[in-house]
This record gives C-alpha cells, structure tokens and sequence, in this order.
C-alpha cells in the first residue's frame, strides 16, 4: 500500500496531544509568569510617573463695548491657528515662565530614582551667576547637622566638594549663593529612610528652560465651532503641571487685553496730538477776539452788530469746515500711499490708526483686512514650509493685488478730494465776494475770528468724542476670552497606569503562552502513540511498552521482578503477536533495532528474552551492537569476551555464554570494540555462529546497532524470522517512520513489526497511547486489559511539584 506523507507540521488538532504539550510546557509558562510578575512589579515600582494638567479656554473675538459704540476693534484678529502659534511661542512662555520657579530645579535622589522637589524642597537657595559654565550642573548637598552641610559639584572632569555653613553667603568662582533650611525634620526622615540625604539642585539654563518644557506642552483646537483650546501639560511632578497649564492661561488673557489695547493706545495717542494743537489754535483765537474787541471798543456783551453778516458766516464757516476736513483728509491718505508704496512690509495696525476719523476709514480698512488676513495665513504656513514655497508665492501675490487695489482706491480718492476742494474754494470766493460788499472791513475781520473759532471749536469737540468712545472701548478690555476649566492638580499618574500596565501584561503573556503552545503543538514532530505509528504506515505494530516507573541507569531484566505488572504484561502481549507475524516453529532468529540509540533497544531484547524464557522457552541474546555495546551493562557484567572475540576465533561460543537471573535465559556479550566491527558483523562467521546455537536454543535475539547511524543491521534483519523495529514515544520523530517504510518496501522485510516503547501511562495523553495500543494486535492479544488482573503495581497519586517535576523532564 501507499504510506501517507509525513507533514512537517501537525495539520490536525488533536486535543490529547496538545494537552500533553500543555504539561510538558508548565515549567517553562510558571517562568514566563515569574518573569512578568518581576518585570511588571519592577517597572511600576522604578519607573517615574507621569502626570498631566489640562485647562480649556473659549475665544470670543467679540467686543460688546465696541459693538454698543459701532467701533470696530482693529487688533481681534484671534484666529484659533494663530492663538495656538501665540501660546507657543518663544515670547510668551519666557514671560510665563518667568511667573514660575523654575530658575532653580530641587531634586531628591534615590537608589533608582530622583525626585523633583517643586515647591516642596525642604531648603532653598538664593544665587548670582558669575559664569554660565554652572548652568545645568547637578550640585549635590549633604547635610551634616542644623548649621552645617557639604556641597559637591564636578565641572570639566574637576570635582569640587567644600564644607559650608548655613545660612551664609558662599562665594566660588562660579557662582555665589545662600542656602536657607525650611524644614530640617524632613531632611531627618529622608536621611532615616535612606540612610543618607542625597539632595541636589540645578540651576537651569534660560534657554533650555523653555525648550525643555516646550516638548511638555500641548496646544491643541478642543472644538472649532465652540473656539475651544485645550492646553495640557505633562510632568513627573502633578503639582508642576496644574500651576504650569494655570499661569499659561492667566496669561494668556492679560496678554490677549493687553495687545488689544495697544491700537486703540496708538489712536488715542494721535487724538491727544490733534486735541493739544487745537487747544493752542482755540487759545490763540479767543486772545484775538478779546484783542480785537478792545481795540475797535465792542462791547462783550452785545453781538448785535455781528448780525447781518451771520447768514454769511454760516455759510463761510460750512464751506471752511468741508475744506478743512478735505484737506485732512487728503494729507492723511497721501500720506497712507507714500507708506504703502515704500514699504513691503506693511504695519496694518498702524495704517488704521492713521485712518481714524476719515470718510475712506470703512473702505480702506476692509481692504486693509484681507491684507492682514493674507499676512497672518502666510506667517502660518512659514512655519512649516519655505519662502519658496507654492503656497506662499500664491500669498504673495494676492498681497500684491490687495496693495495695487489700495494704491488705486487712494489714487482715485486722493484726486476726488482735490476737485472737491476747487470746488468749495470757488464757492467760498463767491461768498467772500458778496460779504466785502455789504460790510465794513473791521465787521468781516471780526467774523473772520468768530468762525475760525467756531471751526476749531467744533473739531475740538469731534475730537474729545472720539477720545471718549475709545476710552470707554478699552474699559471693555476685560478679556472676552475666558477660561471655561482651570486646571486642577492631578491624583493619578498617566502614566505608568497600573490598571492598563496589569491588564497589557496579562494579555501579552497570555498571547505569548499560547503563541508558544501552538507554536510547539505544531513543530511537535515526536512519535506520542501507536496510532501515529499506523497513520504513515503499513508495518504492524506489536504492541507499546509503558515507562518503568522506576528510574534505571541502564537497560535491564525487570520483567521477572513482578511478571503481574503492567510492564511484564505488555511484553507477553509483544509475545502473543508474534505468533501473528510468523507461526512457523522454525523461526526462531529475532533482530532488534531502532534508528538512533536511546530509543530503547537493548531493554527490548533483553526483556522479550525475559518474557520468553519466563514462558519455558530457551533462549540467549546476542549483543551484535560492536560499536556501542550494551548489554553486559542490562547483566551487570565484564566485556572481556564476546561475540567479537568469537569473530576472529579467540574463544569459542561456549566459553562466551553467560547465564543470567532466568533459568532458561543466556547471553553472549559484544566483548571489545572491534576496529573493523562492520567486516566482523557482515562475516560469513556470524551465519555459522548462527547455524550453531539454533539447534540449543528456541529463540535467538541480536541486538543490533541503530539502523539509522550505520547498515550493519540490515543484513541481520534480512536474516531473521522477526526483524523488530523499536521506537520511543515522545523521543523518536515522526519521519522516522521512513525508515520503517524503507525497510518495507526496498529491504523486502514480509515479517518486520514494530514496537512503541517508553508509553507514560500517567499522563493522560501517554494512558491514551497505550490503551490503544495495548488491544492493539492480532487476536489473542485483545485478551488483554487494565481489567484482566495482571496489574499488581499500585499507582500512588503524585503532587503537584511531583507532577511539575516529572512533566519538566519530558
């Protein structure tokens, strides 16, 4: 028959053998476990935790004050990219930090471990640097007593350690300082509970402090519809994170009203300009007017004989105030476009300063807007990208067009105002015209004085309402962003989080101890049972020897110790098949081989033998294993002489015959190693040694060495009635069993079988294989059972390190 290929994995599952594996296994998952627990335990204990604050800000761009007076706020440009940038930058987190203690940096140092001291120091230290070289230098401190303490530092691979007195100023080279005790008992109960009190401090260096903490801080959009920023800070120490996140936010807002007021400050800083010079003009003209009213003796009291020129001066005054206002006006954006035009950078906020009180201010200033926009979207994309850049040069154009827009509106603007200008002017000429003629020179030079007074007057007064609306617009500055949640100082740690560390490494080991048992089920390539034996082959099997409860050196006789076990049982039942290979009462040559040693050989032949003389047959064992002999060793006997000697004629087959325990049970040693042992086995001598013991004996057993190392044993197998081929359970592989079909199919062995030997009948996957095998046979040997009375060995229950013990062996 066709054998059935040998998988190099196993493509089945089968429960008994994985459960097998599960025991083989114990050891080797109780130390993964162990391994885990300490890893697990070790990192919890000696990794620093990790703590995080977060607070969440609204921004509102929104100003009610500016809403209720209808100005517009210029400078609430507080896009949330460009808040995040701002909490970001290097500016604002050195003013921040700067509120906090982090000039100085207290540490307290374990075996494993430094702790940062923030805020919680038991001394402090007060310094002056007098060189940079100290910055971020651990200096260490040992107290010694209430007044003493000695200072260590090492600066170039030079070591510094002086004893110094509290309280006192130290001047070093370096650096000079104080140090001030504030809670002396607990540096007593550091010192108590590690034996010495290693604190130490670093003086940090302003630039890496905030690069340092940058890497801590995150600034993240929370939520665009609702204009929520989350800032979060993370730390070893918790209370360091809440003040940190904290201040950022308080700063944050004094920071937002204080860049808000900064272009309503430069607008009324150009209002109180033009009110100062007004006050002049308007103090001028009032002295003029009392001058003038002296000099030409009119009364102060009577305006009578201002009266009919009064229509006339309103108009005089309505056409002067139009252009004046023009001619503001006009110098104000002329002025604008000489900026525009010599400038690449533009200052937006400054320009709509400027505008202030203008009639261009709406148009210009929603012109001036996209341009900030553009400015503010390119500053944006500057930090991740080049000048170079698609995007930007995109930008940069569309500034380029916002700029020529502006130029052209001003232009056009600018020469509006002039023709405006000719025109009031030719209307005032007529005006002066028609008043000349109709009154005296002193009636007109008084009215000249009335109505520049009344212009400037009423500018005056344009200009303190203007000042108002400003003022009362920064009294609205009480930052409209607000902080929807402060921080709060975190209890539990981020990390490491024992909950997830403990539910990770259970799963991990978990995976691991099972990606390990699947692994080994599937590479497990042992022969377990008989029935793995009959899937690849056609060769019978004879029947499964169960494992010797008793640890033996060697290979022994133990059959005649209790012939009612269940190991002498087995053997009979190896017996009784036989008699189903062959039934000729001439056959009586048995060879025994295996492919490699430790598969149980010799302890066949040398219990068969016993089973078989047990039963009243004659018979002797032959040790024909010359490379490797082993059964002087199951008989506890010298090698002196043996069936290599008897080879080359040096003694005779009856000098070499020994007696063993049994009765009926001889044999004949292997005698010395041989140099030739395979022309010594192959000889035509063996044939005659052969030829003369079967007349004496009723059954001859070889022991032959491994088929699988050497081929001496084929020529025994070809010889014999019953070539026995042997393997172990659990230790002999599976691709084995090629030998066996080999020997079937080209060695044209009819009689050859096969014997499983070392069967754990305790475990329950070993049990298996030989309960299976145990019926297993040809007819008679079915007889046999747990029941049948033969088994006298009394099975005593094992522990559980026993079974540990036993299992981690196999």
């Amino acid at each position: 028959m066709s054998e059935k290929k040998i998988p190099l994995i196993n493509e089945k599952f089968d429960i008994g053998l994985f459960v097998y594996i599960v025991k083989k296994s114990l050891i080797l998952i109780g130390l993964l476990i162990g391994i885990a627990a300490v890893s697990v335990f070790a990192y919890l204990r000696y990794t620093l935790p990790t703590y995080k604050s977060s607070s969440i800000i609204q921004i509102n761009t929104k100003n009610q004050t500016n809403q209720l007076l209808n100005i517009e706020n210029v400078s609430d440009n507080n896009e949330l990219a460009q808040i995040i940038e701002l909490i970001r930058s290097t500016e604002f987190l050195k003013r921040t930090f700067n509120k906090l203690p982090f000039q100085i940096t207290y540490f307290s140092e374990g075996t494993f471990l430094k702790n940062e001291l923030y805020k919680n120091a038991p001394f402090t230290i007060e310094f002056n640097i007098k060189n940079n070289i100290v910055y971020d230098i651990p200096i260490y401190i040992e107290f010694i007593d209430k007044l003493n303490f000695n200072l260590s530092f090492t600066i170039n691979e030079k070591t510094i350690e002086k004893k110094f007195t509290i309280g006192e100023w130290i001047d070093l080279d370096l650096i000079e300082f104080k140090l001030t005790v504030n809670n002396y008992n607990a540096i007593l109960e550091e010192h108590d509970e590690l034996t010495k009190n290693n604190y130490f401090f670093i003086i940090n260096n302003p630039i890496n402090i905030i690069k340092d903490n940058l890497l801590k801080l995150k600034v993240n959009i929370l939520n665009p519809s609702a204009q929520t920023v989350d800032i979060s800070f993370t730390d070893n120490n918790a209370t360091k994170t809440s003040d940190v996140v904290n201040t950022i936010s308080e700063e944050f807002l004094k920071y937002d009203v204080e860049k808000k007021k900064e272009s309503d400050q430069q607008i009324l800083a150009f209002i109180e300009d033009q009110e100062s010079l007004l006050l002049k003009n308007i103090d001028q003209t009032e002295r003029e007017i009392h001058d003038f009213k002296q000099l030409n003796n009119i009364e102060l009291t009577n305006q009578d004989n201002v009266k009919p020129i009064s229509i006339y001066l309103t108009k005089f005054t309505e056409i002067e105030t139009e252009i004046l206002n023009i001619e503001f006006e006009y110098s104000t954006l002329k002025r604008i476009n000489e900026y525009v035009n010599k400038n690449s950078n533009l200052n937006i906020l400054d320009l709509i300063a400027i505008l202030s009180g203008t009639k261009s201010e709406g148009l210009i200033v929603s012109i001036l807007n996209k341009l900030q926009d553009l400015i503010n979207q390119k500053e944006i994309l500057l930090n991740d990208v080049t000048k170079n850049n698609h995007q930007i040069q995109v930008i940069d154009k569309q500034v380029q067009n916002q700029k020529e827009i502006l130029i052209e509106f001003i232009s056009s603007t600018l020469s509006r105002l002039a023709s405006q200008k000719e025109d009031y002017k030719k209307k005032l000429a007529e005006y002066e015209e028609q008043l000349f003629s109709k009154n005296t020179y002193n009636e007109i030079e008084y009215a000249k004085l009335n109505r520049i007074y009344s212009i400037n007057e009423g500018f005056y007064n344009q200009l303190i309402e203007k000042k108002a609306q400003y003022l009362i617009s920064q009294a609205g500055f009480v930052s409209q962003n607000i902080i929807l949640e402060k921080a709060v100082t975190p209890l539990l740690p981020i990390s490491p989080d024992k909950k997830n560390v403990l539910v990770f490494s259970i799963v991990l080991l978990l995976l691991t101890c099972v990606g390990f048992l699947v692994v080994r089920y599937l590479i497990y390539n042992e022969i377990t049972g008989v029935h793995d034996i009959k899937e690849y082959t056609s060769v019978p099997v004879l029947g499964a020897v169960p494992l010797y409860k008793t640890k033996v050196p060697v290979s022994q006789l133990l059959v005649h110790y209790k012939p009612n076990s269940m190991f002498a049982e087995a053997f009979r039942t190896v017996r009784s098949n036989m008699q189903f290979i062959n039934n000729d009462e001439t056959s009586k040559l048995i060879a025994i081989s295996s492919t490699i040693s430790g598969e149980g050989k010799t302890f066949i032949a040398v219990n068969l033998g016993g089973i078989l003389a047990i039963s009243g047959k004659k018979v002797i064992i032959l040790d024909m294993d010359l490379r490797k002999p082993r059964i002087h060793l199951s008989f506890s006997t010298d090698n002196s002489k043996g069936m290599s000697t008897i080879l080359i004629g040096k003694n005779s087959i009856s000098e070499c015959i020994r007696q063993s325990d049994i009765k009926d049970l001889q044999y004949i040693t292997a005698g010395p190693v041989p140099p030739n042992p395979s022309e010594l086995a192959m000889s035509k001598k063996v044939d005659e040694i052969l030829n003369e013991l079967k007349p004496l004996y009723d059954f001859i057993i070889i022991d032959t060495p491994p088929l699988g190392i050497v081929t001496d044993a084929i020529n025994h197998f070809q010889r014999a009635d019953f070539p026995i081929y042997v393997m172990k359970a659990n230790f002999s592989k599976r691709a084995f069993i090629h030998n066996l079909n080999h020997l079937l199919n080209n060695s044209k062995l009819t009689n050859l079988s096969c014997v499983l030997n070392g069967i754990d009948v305790y475990s329950r996957y070993g049990g298996y294989g030989y309960r299976y095998a145990y019926g297993y046979g040809y007819g008679y040997g079915y007889g046999y059972g747990y029941g049948s009375g033969y088994y006298d060995e009394k099975v005593v229950k094992k522990t559980f390190l026993q079974k540990l013990k036993f299992w981690s062996k196999k």
